[in-house]
């Protein structure tokens, strides 16, 4: 009898709330803002999974995905109080920007100069022809007072690294090692070449340097319009006396790589093991950091992509959007001169949208958190568990 009792009071209690007005209001506003949340939910999703996926390809010749997106471009389009961090992670050309691009201003050499470089010439001159003798490899040496002298010496020997690396790999035979050591020789004493012919705009480029440096220390070279545009060109067109000379050896190290390939057999070519190998040999380091920081990336926007799109640990994914966006939003601050403003506002939105998500129980939202949620009850869990 008391059961039957309670059984009917529960039933006037739901139809009482039934036709209340007020509770019928709330329950279409909370309906209307959960289907809302898991919209935005899924265009957030789907946005960040498509944009994952073009950092995608697939080589069907290997079979094999591999990531197509570099974040260099961003690294070094990045301004504001973070770029040095972000270019810090940049593959730079053998150090070219601290070793070749330093301020010197160009005098006339002393008698005691002139000198010291007609004694370092005359000795190795003599060590050219001892080594003639010996019929031992070409010795290539660089004058110590070149303006080139430490970025010379630096690809050298990182050139030098690549190729011990290379034939130290278990498939390259020790014929093929002694060929790759004559390309090598070949391009280094092209190297020598290259530099040498070039002294002059080095000695250039370097002086302009200097003059760019002298020109910052004027008072206001920062503030007054006129003269922050004059540093501005006056930096571009220091730049412009270089950037030939480095591209062109950029190239010679593209033909040096091409060498070390061409030692391969038509049977290693074919080893796709083997070719990454020696890609990652032919790598420099930072080249490698690189590689790993675009998976990185596409791995991050291809899973908070997946988790808002299936609604699994939606405030993990959440958050991990959240931190990508302020990561790319701070490499471009529209109000400083020189970024790219044209997508930190609607980042700006995105990341109002993942914050509201972040704000919100997933659990109440159709997904696979919502499964989870009511699993984890059913198994005698907590009566309502936060799921990330």
């Amino acid at each position: 009898m008391g059961h039957e009792l309670l059984a009917q009071g529960e039933f006037r209690v739901l139809n009482a709330n039934a036709s209340n007005p007020s509770v019928s209001k709330a329950r279409c506003c909370a309906w209307s803002a959960a289907a809302a949340l898991l919209l935005l939910r899924l265009c957030l999703g789907w946005h960040f999974f498509s944009e994952g996926t073009k950092k995608l390809s697939y080589d069907q010749a290997r079979d094999k995905w591999s990531i197509d997106f570099s974040a260099e471009g961003f690294l070094r389009a990045a301004t504001g109080p973070f770029a040095p961090l972000f270019k810090s992670q940049l593959p730079g050309f053998h150090d070219w920007e601290n070793l070749l691009s330093v301020p010197n201003q160009s005098t006339p050499p002393s008698s005691h100069d002139l000198k010291k470089r007609q004694k370092w010439l005359s000795d190795y001159a003599a060590r050219q022809r001892q080594t003639e003798k010996e019929n031992s490899p070409p010795l290539i040496e660089f004058p110590e007072f070149a303006p080139y002298s430490a970025w010379a010496r630096q690809i050298a020997s990182d050139w030098r690294g690549q190729l011990k690396q290379f034939t130290d790999l278990a498939e390259i035979s020790e014929e093929q090692a002694v060929r790759a050591a004559a390309r090598f020789d070949a391009r280094h004493e092209q190297l020598a070449d290259i530099l040498a012919a070039e002294v002059g705009t080095i000695e250039d480029y370097q002086h302009e340097l200097w003059r760019l440096k002298q020109l910052q220390r004027l008072g206001g070279a920062s503030e007054v319009p006129f003269r922050r545009d004059r540093v501005a060109g006056k930096r571009t067109e220091t730049a412009g006396l270089v950037n030939p000379l480095v591209k062109t050896i950029r190239g010679l190290e593209g033909r040096f790589h091409n060498d070390l390939r061409s030692v391969l057999t038509a049977e290693q070519s074919d080893d796709w093991a083997l070719i990454d190998r020696v890609e990652s040999v032919l790598a420099p380091p930072k080249q490698r950091r690189l590689a790993w920081l675009n998976i990185c990336v596409t791995g991050l926007i291809l899973a908070v992509g997946s988790g808002l799109l299936l609604g699994l640990f939606t405030r993990l994914a959440a958050l991990g959007g959240i931190v990508f966006l302020l990561s790319v939003m701070a490499s471009q601050l529209p109000w400083l001169p020189g970024a790219d403003g044209r997508f930190f506002y609607y980042q700006l939105v995105e990341c109002a949208g993942l914050l509201a998500l972040l704000a919100c129980s997933p659990w109440r939202l159709p997904g696979l958190d919502y499964l989870l949620d009511h699993l984890w009850c059913c198994l005698g869990g907590a009566k309502k568990r936060t799921v990330l």
